[in-house]
């Protein structure tokens, strides 16, 4: 399988668990994500293939992404995997970074201000989702009915990745915070659950921004 061509987001959309590896390598997989994984690799002066190899090696994916082409099933996809995902686990990761700040205020590597930081990137990405859900894919499903003219999405998608450049800044907080997930010895099962998850959270949001960003927002512009 070669992957050297393929971007780093589209990489991290199809093999769950990908940002682990890009972390071993020291990928800034949010700052790249739309670079290919030979161009990050001869800049960084590593091997591509050995990333590659780790990408086949991890135990889900690869996965099958719907064809952009249905617009349909595309935005189902984005709907279900990631909307609904990221707000179910938004939820408990914010109860679960309080629970962490309390118990072990005490801790030097304690990631104070998480919960808030989460509280807020909810906040605001359920804002950005609605926007999603409620204009702007519907018009695109309308548009591909109806056979409309795109150029009205302009405007609307050119928000839409404005925002996404918000909820990157969000996530490069979130990494601050977490030391980049990095858990100190001997923590317990609550702080290596949120740091997980956490992690998980990004991985997620990098991928759903790639996968609007890099294939379904250029249909219609």
């Amino acid at each position: 399988m070669d992957l050297a061509g393929r971007k780093i987001g589209d990489l991290i959309a199809s093999f769950p668990g990908a940002t682990l590896v890009f972390r071993r390598h020291k990928v800034g997989f949010c700052c790249s994500s739309s670079k290919s994984l030979a161009e990050v690799a001869q800049r960084k002066g590593f091997d591509a293939e050995v990333v590659a190899r780790e990408l086949c090696d991890l135990p889900k994916g690869p996965l099958t992404l719907p064809d952009v082409n249905d617009v349909d099933a595309f935005i189902d996809y984005i709907l279900t995997r990631y909307h609904q995902t990221h707000r179910d686990e938004l939820a408990e990761l914010i109860l679960l970074a309080r629970k962490v700040e309390a118990v072990h205020g005490d801790h030097p590597d304690v990631p104070v201000g998480l919960s808030d930081a989460l509280f807020e990137m909810a906040e605001q990405l359920d804002a950005h989702m609605a926007k999603e859900e409620m204009v702007l894919f519907p018009a695109m499903r309308k548009m591909c009915e109806d056979g409309s003219i795109a150029v009205q999405l302009v405007m609307p998608i050119h928000c839409m990745r404005e925002e996404h450049d918000d909820h990157g800044e969000a996530i490069h907080r979130l990494q601050k915070l977490t030391n980049h997930f990095t858990l100190p010895d001997g923590v317990c099962g609550s702080w290596r659950a949120l740091y997980s998850g956490t992690a998980k959270l990004v991985e997620d949001l990098v991928a759903h921004i790639h996968l609007e960003n890099e294939v379904l927002f250029p249909r219609f512009e």
